[in-house]
This record gives structure tokens, C-alpha cells and sequence, in this order.
């Protein structure tokens, strides 16, 4: 074999040596978790909220008599018997207007 040719082969068995080096190394082993924190605030409930309804209307003069549209979405999902998923307030020039997602009990 010719000098040149020789070259190549050697060339070819170190990079399939060194391939092989990274395949090993890079192999994935599933990690160990001893603990997990939550924080305090965090739900801890493996529920999903899917909301079935979205409720809103201005927050002047809602049933409730809430003055944070926090309030009034929360009364709105208590009185539904619902859990409470978003939140959402929207500023306009006469005061402002909430919006509730609620997720409904099951029948």
C-alpha cells in the first residue's frame, strides 16, 4: 500500500476510535431526585384547570361588591362551587373590567 493510502486508513481508525470515545461519554443515565421544593405558593394538586366558562363583566357594581377583580372572580367561582383558573384585568376609560376562567365540577 502506497504511503498516501496508508494515511487515510490511519486517519479513518482514529476517528472512528474517537467516535466511539464521545458515544460512551455521551450516553444518558436517568438522573436520582431525592427531594423536590416547592414553593409555598406552588399547588400542589396534580388537577389540571380547564376552564368550561369565562364569566366577566365591569368591576363596578358586580354581585359580589368586590373592589380587585381578584375578588369578584374568586366570589364568582365559590358561588359556582367551581375552582377559580385565570384572572385577567382589563383597564378601560370608565374603570375597569375582569375576566374569569372558571373550571366547572364535573356532573
Amino acid at each position: 500500500m502506497n504511503n498516501e493510502k496508508q494515511q487515510e486508513l490511519d486517519a479513518s481508525i482514529v476517528r472512528r476510535s474517537l467516535l466511539k470515545g464521545v458515544g460512551v461519554a455521551s450516553v444518558w443515565s436517568t438522573p436520582i431526585v431525592s427531594s423536590i421544593v416547592l414553593p409555598a405558593h406552588a399547588q400542589t394538586s396534580a388537577a389540571i384547570c380547564i376552564t368550561d366558562r369565562t364569566v366577566g363583566g365591569p368591576l363596578a357594581g358586580n354581585a359580589s361588591g368586590a373592589t380587585t377583580c381578584q375578588a369578584a372572580c374568586e366570589f364568582e367561582a365559590a358561588s359556582e362551587g367551581a375552582e377559580l383558573c385565570d384572572v385577567r384585568e382589563i383597564s378601560t376609560g370608565s374603570g375597569t373590567d375582569c375576566s374569569c376562567d372558571l373550571d366547572l365540577p364535573s356532573s
